[in-house]
C-alpha cells in the first residue's frame, strides 16, 4: 500500500496515524516539509490531531494529488503541493524545516521499495535543510536486495541522536532522528496519547526502541 485517502478528519488506523502523530508531537507549529504526497494519506490524521496549517510536500504523481484535490477540497489550500523530483525540491529550499517526513517509494515486482537516493543522498540532503533543533522522519522499508546493512547504519550515522518505532501489523520500520529528541519513553507516551485522542486502533501496536548513539547498530527485527 503506498497511500490511503480518507476524505474527513480521522484516523486511516494505519501507518498514516504514526506519521501524522510524529509531525504533532515533534513539529506541532514548525515549517513541515512532506517528500512523497502520493495520495495524502497523512492529511486526514493530522486534521483529527489538530494539525490546520500548511504543510509543504513534493511528488512525482500528480494523478494521485488530483484524486486529493478532488476528493478533499476543503484541505487543498493547506498543502503547498509541488510536482518534481524530491532531491531537486529540497535543493530550492532556502527556509529551513523543523521538521522533514521522507516517504518515498516505489513499486516493482508487485512489491514495494525506497528508492536507491533514500539512502545514497537523500540523507545527507535532509540534514542540511533542517532547522538547527529540527527533525528527520524515515519511513524505511528493506532495500530490493534484503539486507539492512550498510545502507540502514550509514543513514542513522548521519544524526547526533536518533529513535526506531515500528509497528505490529506493518513491516515498515520509521526512524526519528535529529540533534535533540525526547527520550524514547517520553516520545512513545506522547505519540500513544495522540494515537488514542484520534481513536486509532494503533495506539496500543506500537513500539519505540532507542538508537542513540547512532553508528554500525544492525537494524533490529525483520
Amino acid at each position: 500500500m503506498i497511500s490511503e485517502l480518507r476524505t474527513i478528519a480521522g484516523p486511516t488506523h494505519s501507518l498514516f496515524d504514526l506519521l501524522a502523530a510524529l509531525i504533532h508531537t515533534l513539529a506541532p507549529t514548525g515549517r513541515v516539509g512532506i517528500l512523497g504526497f502520493a495520495g495524502g494519506g497523512m492529511v486526514a490524521p493530522l486534521r483529527a490531531l489538530g494539525v490546520d496549517r500548511q504543510i509543504a510536500s513534493v511528488d512525482l504523481d500528480r494523478e494521485a494529488y488530483e484524486l486529493f484535490r478532488r476528493e478533499c477540497p476543503a484541505w487543498v489550500g493547506q498543502v503547498a503541493w509541488s510536482e518534481g523530483d524530491a532531491a531537486d525540491w529540497l535543493e530550492r529550499q532556502r527556509r529551513p524545516f523543523d521538521l522533514i517526513v521522507e516517504d518515498l517509494s516505489i513499486p516493482q515486482d508487485g512489491d514495494v521499495f525506497k528508492p536507491s537516493i533514500c539512502w545514497e543522498g537523500l540523507p545527507r540532503l535532509i540534514a542540511s535543510r533542517l532547522a538547527p533543533h529540527g527533525v528527520a522522519v524515515f519511513n524505511l522499508l528493506k532495500p530490493a536486495h534484503g539486507r539492512w546493512n550498510p545502507e540502514f547504519a550509514a543513514l542513522v550515522a548521519r544524526f547526533s541522536k536518533a529513535h526506531l518505532l515500528g509497528l505490529e501489523e506493518f513491516e515498515n520500520r520509521i526512524v526519528v532522528a535529529g540533534s535533540r529528541l525526547p527520550s524514547a519513553r517520553a516520545l512513545g507516551g506522547a505519540l500513544r496519547r495522540g494515537l488514542r485522542g484520534i481513536r486509532s486502533r494503533q495506539a496500543g501496536r506500537l513500539r519505540v526502541q532507542r538508537l542513540d548513539p547512532p553508528g554500525p547498530t544492525p537494524y533490529p527485527g525483520r
